[in-house]
């Protein structure tokens, strides 16, 4: 069944991004939540459940929404709702969740779908951070700060989609993140007022944990809204790129040549082929090294060094290298980043001169299965930005 292939692959994590960002409803926003480990506690019931309109979801998660909000604005006398507020968030991220599984069964992809399930997100935000920022247990400043930088990051999430780019999900203040956070500071709240005192101090400075959430909100949701523009900014810069037709100013013939075992390098070589409109051949294949004015090089990090093929194509072309960059892709999380650092040493001691550029890209480590899903939409872009900082070294200017 589709809806069977569709979920498995939001399981893998395969494919995250550009699934969300194709404009299919249930993807905008609740699906999103799909990676969090309880989506497979969910998968039976949104199954079972195809039958339901996804649009009464997302309205119920906006009711329950409202109720946590109520819970949040009286806790100072009750200090239980603030346990219920708990509750109810996480039947909220659960309706969320329901509502994207089941926008898949029933293949609801409209326009008006994407409003009903962007906007009633927006209303619940609303609604749960003005019961914490009007209730005694908050400032009431710091909680309106809160609000306008959560506002803000949803602005600048939609920002991209109107201009006609990419709805942007970037940053350590989504949605799932928040609702997170503010339940956790939830029961540290519940749990301090257990001793008589709404207030907890930390260096020095007496908040309430919910203050404390909603500095939190302030500075990530800032933080969010720079690593939303910056991928605003890069998918306009290759749009423009491509409207543009720059390509075509690149008068210097252009090499890609690579090694991949997995097809996470090939993947790569091919993206910054494109923006480059350059020939792409693996190691192997190419030929005639001395006609092209830039050869890139690709290949997958193997211990702080390039591949054999990688070596073998190095050691015979490279008195006929012109030009030369590389690029190099890694699967293993805190060590990769370090090998590949020395990778593009080695690739460089073994040419005897600096490249004019490098750039690195995690890849899915098929043995040890980390970095599932890269290189991903985003990595892609990164690498055809690469390119373009590689055509203005050929002097395109763009």
């Amino acid at each position: 069944m589709e809806l069977e292939y569709n979920i498995e692959q939001f399981m893998r994590g395969d494919s995250i991004q550009e699934e969300m960002l194709s404009g299919k409803r249930g993807m905008l926003m609740g699906l999103y939540i799909l990676k969090y480990p309880y989506r497979k506690i969910l998968l039976p019931l949104a199954q079972k459940l195809v039958f339901v309109n996804p649009d009464l979801v997302s309205y119920a998660a906006t009711v329950v929404a409202i109720g946590t909000g109520f819970c949040y604005y009286f806790a100072f006398q009750s200090p239980a709702l603030l346990l219920l507020a708990i509750l109810l968030t996480l039947i909220r991220m659960t309706l969320n969740t329901l509502d994207g599984v089941i926008a898949i069964a029933r293949k609801k992809d409209s326009l008006l779908g994407e409003i009903v399930n962007a906007l009633p997100d927006r209303y619940s935000d609303l609604f749960f951070l003005a019961g914490i920022a009007l209730s005694p247990l908050c400032n009431r400043p710091l909680g309106l700060l809160a609000m306008a930088s959560m506002f803000l990051v949803s602005y600048t999430g939609m920002l991209g989609k109107a201009l006609g780019m990419e709805w942007q999900h970037q940053g350590p203040l989504g949605k799932v993140e928040r609702l997170i956070l503010v339940m956790i500071f939830s029961l540290i709240q519940y749990l301090v007022m257990l001793k008589g005192t709404p207030r907890a101090g930390f260096w020095g400075i007496s908040l309430t944990p919910l203050e404390w959430c909603m500095l939190l909100y302030i500075l990530m949701g800032q933080a969010t809204v720079l690593n939303r523009l910056r991928g605003m900014i890069a998918q306009i810069t290759k749009w423009e790129w491509n409207k543009k037709e720059k390509y075509q100013a690149i008068q210097k013939k252009v090499l890609v040549v690579y090694d991949s075992a997995t097809g996470n390098t090939r993947k790569i070589a091919h993206e910054i082929g494109q923006c480059l409109r350059a020939e792409v051949k693996k190691a192997g294949e190419a030929k005639d090294i001395g006609k092209y004015d830039l050869v890139i090089i690709g290949t997958p990090n193997i211990r702080k060094f390039p591949t054999g093929k990688i070596i073998r194509f190095i050691e015979t072309h490279k008195t006929k290298l012109k030009n030369y960059a590389l690029f190099v892709t890694w699967g293993m999380p805190v060590w990769g980043p370090y090998a590949t650092a020395a990778c593009f040493g080695n690739m460089q001691k073994k040419i005897g001169r600096k490249p004019v550029g490098v750039f690195a890209s995690k890849g899915y480590h098929a043995k040890y299965k980390t970095c599932a899903g890269h290189p991903d939409a985003n990595d892609l872009l990164l690498a055809y930005l690469f390119g373009i900082k590689l055509a203005k070294k050929l002097g395109v200017k763009a």
